[in-house]
């Protein structure tokens, strides 16, 4: 199966390419695509913004089109916000390409929380990060999708800063997947989509950790 994904940020079209070549899977998974998408937007604007890419995937002979967005601090369930935007886009592409599969991940509460899910990548940019046990603490156990993710980065970045394109590419060419996977649920969603073997790995993982 040929997957495509369509990504509403130049962070995530610049770096996730980094990332997900070392991410298992029996599919292929093209080099991500940049989509206007306005996170704030209605499933139905999303769908639309999203469409407009649908013809070039087409044209790859893709079988599945995977669409990231940020959820942001929008209120909403995230399974249904997914599912609302799935349904809209789906309807987009019935008419093009009935045959072409549709799913939507939400970054929750956005890309850079599966930045600081896998601390051992930023322990191993020493140039960029210090303190990093700080975010080690607060991501374990699966809480990396709860954390003030930017804020994190920019305190244990010595120049107190972090640049969200060029700091997300230094920090997926070491980033785990397995790692994110087990303190970041949506990352594991995406895992799951693509059918990878770490998500099975993640399930396992949770199930032997013992109750607090």
């Amino acid at each position: 199966m040929r997957i495509g994904l369509l990504v509403d940020g130049q962070a995530e079209f610049q770096a996730l390419p980094y990332l997900l070549d070392r991410i298992s899977t029996p599919h292929t998974l093209l080099r991500p695509l940049y989509c206007d998408i306005q996170p704030f937007a209605t499933p139905e604007q999303i769908a639309l913004a999203s469409s407009k890419r649908f013809p070039l995937l087409i044209r790859k002979h893709v079988d599945l089109i995977v669409i990231l967005v940020d959820k942001e601090s929008r209120p909403e369930c995230t399974g249904e916000l997914a599912a609302s935007i799935q349904r809209e886009a789906r309807h987009r592409l019935s008419e093009s390409a009935p045959d072409v599969r549709i799913n939507v991940v939400l970054k929750v509460t956005k890309f850079e929380n599966w930045l600081v899910a896998a601390p051992s990548a930023l322990r191993r940019l020493p140039g960029l990060f210090g303190r990093v046990e700080s975010i080690a603490r607060q991501v374990a156990n699966g809480r990396a999708d709860a954390v003030a993710a930017i804020e994190l980065l920019k305190g244990c970045s010595h120049q107190r800063h972090f640049d969200k394109t060029s700091g997300a590419v230094a920090i997926c060419r070491h980033l785990e997947p397995i790692n994110a996977a087990r303190s970041s649920r949506s990352f594991a969603k995406l895992l799951r989509v693509f059918e990878s073997p770490l998500a099975r790995s993640r399930a396992r993982a949770r199930h032997r950790r013992p109750h607090s």
